[in-house]
């Protein structure tokens, strides 16, 4: 490369960090470039292999072009959308909140509980969202992670008592999700700290969770934790009223299309694979130059994403 394309390739790397407002440092660790080194290169100041680093800049700027048509090709997915299961979600946890309850949502994936989830706190003061996964095998991993959520830096003591000190009086709510993965002993944890702070609490989860409450109910050692859920909802799949909002924000006008994707809804995944379904469909559509998706732009992203047999429906569902 001579000076004249290194000199070209310089003014690509600047052009691409205004046009991205990215800082020199996100483009070192992205292009692998050390950050020393970049910023002597970019001032034509630097005394090292050159060659070298507009190799690693040339790849850095193809990589950004690369993103650039997949993010202009890629649909942009509808946001929340108030669905009538949404709704009842929701309603679970203003009631939780404001009414000092505990509550127990089950259902399968894909029926819409993180993003309600994730609505209502970004919604209302004071709800303190924490995601459980495998690794929250102690009620103290439980409550660290409650700890970072609420803001809670304070050391010494216990930190259940931390936590209640600092949520007491706050009128708040403490939501869970995927809380299959919680403990008995977290959830007896968690149930103090909604007791003794005065605070809503709800546990979200796939439907082994409701089995497992259940199940504490007929132990002495637990009855007082099966007692204190008040609120409960079941939701094995989503339901019509949940599907059609979400096709009409996605656009889909075609009535066998639609169809289609409702069946789709109902399988394993639920509302989610219907989305990432439709989502590559009418990636589909946009490279034939078309704004709506086909039967066949369906099926052919299903079979991408899915397994077992598309469905063929032609009646209304």
């Amino acid at each position: 490369m001579d000076k004249e394309q290194m000199d070209a390739l310089r003014v690509q790397v600047r052009e691409q960090m205004d046009a991205h407002n990215l800082r020199m440092r996100q483009v070192s660790n992205a292009s692998g470039v050390a950050y020393s080194t970049l910023s002597a290169w970019l001032n034509d100041t630097y005394s090292g292999d050159n060659q070298a680093t507009a190799e690693k800049m040339t790849r850095w700027i193809e990589g950004m072009g690369a993103r650039e048509r997949t993010q202009a090709a890629t649909p942009i997915v509808p946001g929340f959308i108030m669905t009538r299961t949404a709704k009842r979600f929701m309603a679970i946890m203003e009631s939780a909140q404001y009414e000092v309850d505990m509550g127990l949502v089950a259902g399968n994936a894909g029926v819409g509980k993180t993003m309600a989830i994730q609505a209502y706190a970004g919604q209302n003061n004071n709800v303190w969202a924490i995601t459980a996964d495998p690794t929250m095998t102690s009620p103290s991993a439980v409550l660290d992670e409650l700890m970072y959520v609420v803001g809670c830096h304070e050391r010494g003591g216990r930190k259940i008592r931390i936590l209640i000190r600092r949520l007491t009086g706050t009128q708040g709510l403490i939501v869970v999700d995927e809380a299959q993965h919680l403990t008995t002993r977290a959830i007896e944890q968690l149930r103090t700290i909604h007791d003794v702070a005065g605070i809503g609490l709800v546990l979200f989860g796939n439907l082994p969770l409701n089995e497992k409450i259940e199940g504490l109910g007929r132990t002495s050692e637990y009855a007082q934790l099966f007692s204190r859920i008040g609120l409960r909802r079941n939701v094995k799949s989503p339901i019509q009223g949940d599907m059609c909002p979400l096709l009409d924000a996605w656009d889909v006008k075609d009535e066998v299309v639609r169809n289609a994707a409702k069946a789709i809804g109902k399988r394993e995944g639920g509302l989610r694979s219907m989305t990432k379904v439709i989502k590559n469909a009418v990636k589909m559509a946009r490279a034939s130059g078309r704004d709506q998706i086909t039967e066949d732009d369906l099926e052919r992203s299903f079979r991408e994403h899915m397994t077992g047999e598309f469905p063929k429906v032609r009646g209304a569902v």
